[in-house]
């Protein structure tokens, strides 16, 4: 699976990243994840099977949504953002997946 994560300048996502990509392997599930600047997201868009936007940026969500073409976007809650909770941000991804 291939996630995307989009938030203001794409850094501060990079640790959330890491932690998501641990709360995957430890359930057996190949991940492709990275972060991304709300500027560019629109360019790393074709590749993702699911996107998610950091709390910082979800006003973009509508806009977004009307970007990919029909692939799974939310945002991530407030409290698992700022948690670096990679295990519930990974359970909402599986839940935009229908898994």
């Amino acid at each position: 699976m291939k996630v995307l994560l989009i938030c203001s300048q794409g850094a501060s996502t990079a640790v959330l990243c890491d932690r998501i990509r641990q709360a995957a392997e430890n359930r057996n599930y190949e991940i492709d994840i990275h972060a991304t600047a709300i500027a560019r997201a629109e360019e790393d868009m074709g590749e993702a099977d699911v996107i998610l936007l950091g709390p910082q940026v979800r006003y973009m969500l509508n806009k977004v949504k009307g970007q990919a073409g029909g692939k799974p976007v939310a945002a991530i809650d407030m409290q698992s953002y700022g948690a670096i909770d990679g295990e519930k941000v990974f359970e909402q991804i599986l839940e935009l997946l229908g898994e």
